[in-house]
């Protein structure tokens, strides 16, 4: 020991403390560093399949949300078809009393509603000879949307009464 050392106790406290020899230390750096490589990896992985349900879900919406606006359009048409706008009143020949009639509404494929097919079926609920009520029409129509991972299925159902 060093003479000034003798007399300082914080010389002396930091003697006393024994260094492990490198023989012992090698290797603890590189199991630190595959943990660190393990951590990074998981971490990586889990961003990857959040970011891929996310995209899921998004395609899944934009699917039910063409669905529903296609079935919404066929029913509109389904509608005007009914009720034409320059006539006194309503137009039941696409209508059926008794068996109900699907019509395949042509959406286009300029409308943003490709891989979309769309139908109705338009039905009279009270029947004609029912006195002074009026006569209601029902109006059930049915969309479904499809690529290759994506299902989709929507159906809307309108009343209408001609007055």
């Amino acid at each position: 020991m060093d003479r000034r050392c003798q007399l300082n106790k914080h010389c002396m406290l930091t003697m006393s403390h024994k260094v492990a020899p490198l023989k012992k230390q090698k290797g603890s750096a590189i199991v630190l560093a595959i943990f660190v490589i393990i951590i990074v990896s998981l971490l990586g992985a889990t961003l990857v399949s959040l970011q891929r349900d996310s995209a899921k879900g998004t395609s899944y919406e934009v699917y039910a949300a063409r669905a529903y606006l296609s079935a919404y359009s066929a029913s509109e048409i389904a509608l005007v078809d009914l009720f034409p706008l320059n006539a006194s009143q309503a137009n039941a020949t696409n209508c059926k009393a008794i068996n109900p009639n699907d019509i395949t509404v042509d959406l286009g494929t300029d409308a943003g509603f490709h891989g979309c097919s769309a139908n109705y079926q338009c039905q009279i609920l009270n029947p004609v000879n029912s006195g002074s009520l009026p006569t209601r029409y029902k109006v059930v129509s049915t969309a479904v949307c499809e690529n290759s991972q994506t299902v989709t299925r929507r159906q809307i159902s309108v009343e209408a009464v001609s007055l």
